[in-house]
């Protein structure tokens, strides 16, 4: 590496601090219906990847 100019190196270093804090985190977010809500229950449509009884979160923060 001892014959990488000085504008290589220096560019390798920048890649590699925005690299290594790049924020690698992911959300699933879906799309469904709300079908009727009682009880503290909501039974929605079109979640493919919610099983019966799971706890979601939807966009206004109610879990």
């Amino acid at each position: 590496i001892s014959n990488i100019s000085p504008g290589t190196a220096e560019v390798s270093s920048i890649l590699e601090e925005r690299i290594l804090g790049a924020d690698t985190s992911a959300e699933l977010e879906e799309t469904g219906r709300v079908l009727s809500i009682g009880d503290g229950i909501a039974r929605v449509y079109g979640l493919r990847n919610v099983q019966a009884e799971e706890m979601v979160e939807f966009s206004s923060g109610l879990k």
